[in-house]
């Protein structure tokens, strides 16, 4: 991973970023970006459909946190049908991260503008899967939801007639 990094400036908001969101001292590996990334493509293609705008939340969330580009690659035919369990355990710090894994996946389906029911039980058919209990996934759910209101009144509080880009 260290090694896509282009220079001291990068790596730093890189590791800054991981920090911020996750807690994490160091970058992760390669092999666990792409653990946790198609473990995300999977959740999102739980209900039989893999909409381009929930691809391309996976692989704009990838390319944010500067994910190997030969990876990126990889999940832009990615077929998100392998078994979520063999994936994410794939690698450790990928499989240590389940509960955010169930949280993003939660953002990757709802990226085509719907977290429907059917997403819904996908996602928590998935955390089962992943050794999360239904009360669990639903705290999480809860953070989720409560995480999109606050982000909606954030951006209308700070930019009360729009976006201005």
């Amino acid at each position: 991973m260290a090694a896509n990094i282009q220079d001291k400036e990068n790596f730093l908001g890189i590791l800054w970023l991981f920090k911020e969101r996750y807690g994490f001292k160091q970058l992760p590996s390669d092999m666990a970006y792409e653990a946790y990334l198609k473990s995300l493509l999977i959740c999102a293609n739980g209900d039989g459909t893999l909409t381009d705008e929930e691809r391309n939340w996976v692989i704009g969330y990838g390319c944010a946190y500067n994910c190997n580009p030969a990876i990126i690659e990889q999940l832009k035919v990615y077929k998100a049908d392998e078994d979520i369990e063999a994936v994410i355990s794939g690698d450790f710090a990928a499989s240590d991260s389940r509960h955010f894994l169930i949280y993003d996946a939660m953002h990757a389906c709802s990226a085509d503008g719907e977290y429907s029911e059917e997403e819904r039980s996908v996602v928590l058919k998935g955390a089962k899967k992943l050794g999360i209990s239904e009360d669990t996934f639903k705290e999480i759910e809860q953070i989720y939801l409560e995480t999109v209101q606050l982000h909606e009144k954030l951006l209308a509080v700070m930019f009360p007639n729009g976006a201005p880009l």
